[in-house]
């Protein structure tokens, strides 16, 4: 899909999803992509076994890629009803890489599992210890490393800047 044709659809979508439907499915990647680095831990530290702690994470890293499409996708849509300024804009500009770098990372790890789940002989050997990998692993810190840099930003525009919210308040010293 070109970029010509995504913020048309982002706009049409957004007429039609909530404004909120990026804070309202957020949490998903980020929760999930944490589990993810746990599991590889354990996938890398425990006894191969049956293989159980890797395919928790294959499938982790699974559902955190889509959760990652569906979550940029509606920020794509929330974004269409808010009012940017010039310093919300170049926040939102770093929270779109970090989101885009996540991602990226992200499909890099699943990936690696993918390699690891369908060995062909032993080369694949030096990807990791068993069926775990050391390189999905690897992957899966870089994107919980940015989806936390993401996070940071996104809530940086919305605590510090109001990006998205009607009616910000705040609360005076001493009140």
């Amino acid at each position: 899909m070109s970029m010509a044709l995504l913020f048309p659809v982002a706009r049409w979508l957004a007429g039609l999803l909530p404004a909120t439907i990026h804070p309202m499915v957020l949490h998903f990647p980020i929760v999930l992509l944490y589990l993810s680095v746990g599991l590889e831990v354990l996938a890398l530290a425990l006894p191969p076994g049956d293989g159980f702690m890797h395919r928790a994470a294959f499938w982790t890293v699974t559902l955190a890629c889509v959760a990652i499409i569906v979550t940029m996708s509606a920020g794509l849509v929330s974004e269409q009803s808010v009012h940017w300024t010039a310093q919300t804009s170049a926040i939102l500009s770093r929270h779109q890489r970090f989101a885009i770098f996540t991602g990226l990372t992200a499909g890099a790890a699943w990936l690696a599992h993918v390699g690891n789940r369908f060995p062909r002989g032993k080369r694949w050997g030096l990807w990791g210890r068993g069926r775990a990998s050391l390189v999905s692993a690897l992957f899966v810190v870089a994107s919980a490393t940015f989806v936390t840099l993401t996070a940071h930003l996104g809530g940086e525009m919305v605590y510090h800047y109001g990006a998205g919210v009607v009616g910000v308040t705040r609360i005076t010293p001493g009140a």
